[in-house]
């Protein structure tokens, strides 16, 4: 944002002046993505308005996508985060590509057997045995997706076990030994979501989510069937080469 002189400033209406201050701290780094600003019986008398008043500019930079405000929580810096589905792309690339920290958090590890569409998906037996891990992906403390991980056992062996933690699922991939996977097929739609992918989103039941199905290979060898949900007000998906 160019400077403004303190002259124009004064001649703005005080909604306005605090708008571009906060503007301006946000876009400074001083609030970080996620990051909740100090509630309007704290700027009211920082900024020497009322209440209203802050409501007003805080309600223009939500209305410019800069904020997010969850009525009985408060307002939330928010810029959308552009999340490439390239055939080579992955979470934690995207994320520093945005100059955002990737974090996931693994909120369930289980065996199941193939059913007919994950083995579709994997190009394995129906019954097979295949690793599922369900997680919660971060952009520097900022809840963006929730996401179902579909493993063939075969081709991560003892999996159970060695995986404990990881900051992007590229990290398991290697841990056993797979290198430059590919993305084939994506599917996106978006939905509303349920009670609980909205709990784990951390988002109002009324907003949409983004559900991204895809598969990720090794040559000609399909490794991961996964599907991420991913808050829409957070997260524009888009493809790339």
């Amino acid at each position: 944002m160019n400077e403004m002189s303190h002259e124009l400033m004064n001649e703005l209406p005080r909604w306005r002046q605090i708008e571009l201050t906060l503007l301006k701290e946000i876009d400074s780094g001083a609030f970080r993505v996620g990051q909740k600003l100090p509630g309007e019986n704290v700027l009211a008398p920082h900024f020497g308005v009322t209440r209203t008043t802050v409501r007003r500019a805080l309600g223009e930079l939500q209305n410019k996508g800069v904020l997010r405000i969850e009525r009985g929580r408060g307002a939330f810096v928010e810029r959308r985060i552009q999340y490439g589905l390239g055939a080579g792309s992955s979470f934690m690339a995207n994320l520093r590509d945005a100059s955002l920290e990737p974090a996931v958090e693994i909120l369930a590890k289980f065996e199941v057997s193939a059913s007919t569409e994950i083995a579709n998906r994997l190009q394995i037996p129906i019954g097979e045995p295949v690793l599922v891990i369900d997680t919660v992906g971060k952009a520097s403390d900022l809840t963006i997706s929730v996401s179902r991980h579909h493993l063939p056992l075969r081709l991560f062996p003892d999996a159970l076990n060695r995986i404990s933690s990881f900051s992007c699922i590229t990290e398991v991939y290697r841990l056993f030994g797979y290198e430059n996977t590919r993305r084939t097929h994506c599917h996106i739609e978006a939905r509303l979501p349920s009670s609980e992918e909205a709990r784990r989103l951390e988002q109002p039941k009324t907003e949409p989510i983004l559900e991204v199905e895809s598969v990720k290979m090794i040559d000609q060898t399909p490794i991961d069937y996964s599907i991420g949900r991913f808050s829409a007000a957070r997260v524009s998906v888009y493809f790339d080469n």
